[in-house]
């Protein structure tokens, strides 16, 4: 089923006028280069055009998507046909009718949209989600510490924070090698970064555990391994981190690789474990040729998360997620858009998130799968199913949660 989705807007062309001659600011702030020179001597058009980038923010809001910037938002006027719209340089299929008459210009946008009923939304199973009190602070959402990070991979760490950062958790602070923090706090302003000593070896080492210990007890979660690397020295301090774990943890990338290689047994962790594995990690996990996952994912994370005691993730089209007890949920989405690098450690943050503000370790994991996956849709309509990076990820966060969150009031 196709929704109609309609923005409307009408400017006094007067004002805007007066505003361009004024403000060279608002000018470049507002409108492009193409746009300055189809506009210049003819205030109508400037009034025109701000009318339309008005009605086209407004159709995006109506459909709870990102909303674009000003200068996102570009009037086409080629002088053969009438004008036309371009969002964030592409083709976003949006029908524009301008006209100006009485000193007003009017500007009407819409937009075709293939509404969430037929994505299936409606016939999801509803999720849980942690409560949003109007009256919270910073700290009612939960501490996330995140340990990532190593020399050559410098991304994985803020893809990660950021994740738990998105998914609503009050404070996230991440922890890189020292070798590496200059390079990755420069790209931190929302998340905390903090530097382990490394003996300059740029991986995470024995020499971490007392600045970890000091550390974990104040975290509500711990997220560990995305960029980690498969060092000596990090295989040894990272089984002693998952031996003394004060809190509950997320596992991830590198560490599900060093827990494999040193066949660690996952209930000598003293707290609950969500483990993320591709299928290849599920592979080396449980022993087995990747295509033999592949061939019984349900019934394998199932098993797993039974013998060995954790919350399965097997991340993929269906991804399936199994706790200990028995319970088993198999995400419907498949998004093709998701399959970029990056976006799993986007997910193991955005389970910490979860997982910090207080859901319990199976609802943690079917939420932060959900919210991903809506996520995912939502950049593929965007910006089409090649190309999403795992950062237009992390941005369509909040809009998939609150959309997942209406849906939960309104039934």
């Amino acid at each position: 089923m196709a929704a109609m989705r309609v923005g409307v807007d009408a400017v006094s062309i007067d004002r805007v006028a007066a505003l361009v001659s004024r403000s060279q600011r608002f000018v470049e702030r507002v409108f492009t280069p193409a746009e300055r020179i189809a506009c210049a001597g003819k205030p109508y058009r400037w009034a025109s055009s701000w009318a339309a980038k008005e009605a086209v923010r407004k159709l995006y809001g109506a459909s709870a998507m990102p909303m674009p910037g000003f200068r996102e938002v570009e009037v086409v006027r080629d002088g053969r046909s009438a004008p036309g719209v371009r969002v964030r340089a592409m083709d976003a299929a949006i029908a524009l009718s301008l006209t100006h008459d009485a000193g007003l210009a009017i500007a009407v946008a819409a937009r075709e949209e293939t509404s969430i009923d037929a994505e299936g939304f409606a016939q999801e199973p509803l999720i849980a989600l942690p409560r949003r009190p109007d009256d919270a602070h910073k700290g009612t959402f939960g501490r996330v510490l995140v340990v990532a990070g190593a020399r050559g991979y410098t991304g994985a760490p803020r893809l990660t924070a950021m994740g738990a950062a998105r998914a609503g958790a009050g404070l996230v602070t991440l922890c890189v090698p020292d070798a590496v923090y200059p390079i990755v706090a420069a790209g931190c302003l929302e998340v905390m970064p903090a530097p382990l000593p490394d003996g300059g070896a740029g991986v995470l080492t024995e020499e971490a555990l007392p600045s970890l210990g000091e550390r974990l007890p104040t975290a509500d979660v711990l997220v560990i391994g995305p960029g980690l690397g498969r060092a000596a020295e990090t295989e040894a301090a990272l089984i002693d981190v998952l031996r003394s774990l004060p809190c509950p943890a997320v596992v991830d990338a590198d560490a599900l690789n060093i827990v494999a290689h040193r066949e660690f047994v996952w209930r000598a962790c003293p707290q609950a474990v969500v483990i993320t594995p591709h299928p290849a990690e599920m592979g080396r996990l449980a022993g087995l040729e990747t295509a033999v996952v592949q061939g019984d994912r349900e019934g394998l994370a199932e098993r797993y998360a039974r013998d060995h005691g954790v919350v399965v993730v097997l991340k993929g089209a269906a991804t399936v997620i199994a706790a200990p007890q028995g319970r088993v949920h198999v995400d419907s989405h498949r998004v093709v858009a998701l399959a970029s690098g990056g976006t799993g450690d986007v997910l193991a943050g955005l389970i910490g998130g979860m997982l910090a503000q207080g859901l319990d370790p199976f609802d943690a994991a079917v939420a932060g799968v959900t919210i991903h996956a809506r996520a995912g849709l939502i950049v593929q309509a965007r910006l089409g199913r090649a190309g999403a990076l795992a950062s237009d990820v992390l941005d369509a966060l909040p809009v998939a949660q609150e959309q997942i969150r209406r849906r939960s009031e309104l039934v």
